[in-house]
């Protein structure tokens, strides 16, 4: 699984990256692709499915919020690529109650987007979240949230996502999740990357690995993960 904070599909300097996602997606092969920050047009998404009919992924746009003013011009949110059969689909709201966008981070609603997708004989909740970064209080309710939707799912499960947050910082040694990379690996800025708030946790009874992708194109790096089931 590949998951990156994609900046609203601009680099740093503001110039399109699509062509620099397509390639990495490419490169990497993975099964499963999360994606953070997509904006996309209102109604039907553009760039998504577009990198998805080149490289031959299923695609799953789920917005967190809608923008616009005297009608919705757009949605913001995570996204899934994915090669295997996708069995079912959920988001939910990381943020409550909802707050009306204004044009600021702090007022942008949260979410996490879960598919169920068959491996052979198995299957495996994939998932993508984004949590707040400048509000402290909105980011450790919503991390409560997602630990107790993690806990009703009904099967193996992974998640990445960028946190704005590391794992040491609420998760503890006893902690009943996996983690990965591990031991932590700073993503962002990417240009010199000091924190490591973007990663991928998983369900117990899955062996994850993975290493941070020293690959241009965004404002985060993004991370490469191999799951295997133990035992």
């Amino acid at each position: 699984m590949l998951h990156w904070n994609i900046h609203s599909w601009r680099d740093p300097s503001g110039v399109a990256n699509l062509n620099t996602i397509a390639d990495l997606v490419r490169e990497t092969d993975p099964h499963v692709v999360s994606f953070v920050e997509i904006d996309e047009p209102w109604g039907m998404p553009d760039r998504l499915r577009e990198l998805a009919i080149q490289i031959g992924y299923t695609w799953i746009f789920a917005p967190s919020f809608e923008f616009g003013d005297q009608s919705p011009t757009g949605g913001f949110g995570n996204g899934l690529l994915t090669k295997p059969p996708i069995l079912a689909v959920q988001q939910w709201q990381l943020r409550w109650p909802p707050t009306l966008y204004d044009g600021t981070e702090p007022s942008e609603a949260r979410s996490v987007v879960f598919a169920k997708l068959k491996f052979a004989q198995l299957s495996i909740w994939c998932g993508s979240a984004h949590l707040p970064r400048s509000d402290a209080q909105a980011r450790i309710n919503a991390l409560h949230r997602l630990t107790a939707l993690t806990q009703k799912l009904d099967s193996h499960w992974l998640l990445c996502g960028d946190f704005n947050t590391p794992a040491s910082s609420w998760l503890g040694s006893d902690r009943p999740v996996v983690v990965c990379p591990e031991p932590a690996q700073p993503t962002y800025p990417a240009h010199e990357p000091v924190e490591p708030i973007d990663y991928c946790m998983a369900s117990p009874g899955l062996h994850v690995e993975g290493e941070v992708l020293e690959v241009g194109g965004s404002d985060h790096l993004p991370v490469m993960v191999c799951v295997r089931v133990a035992g």
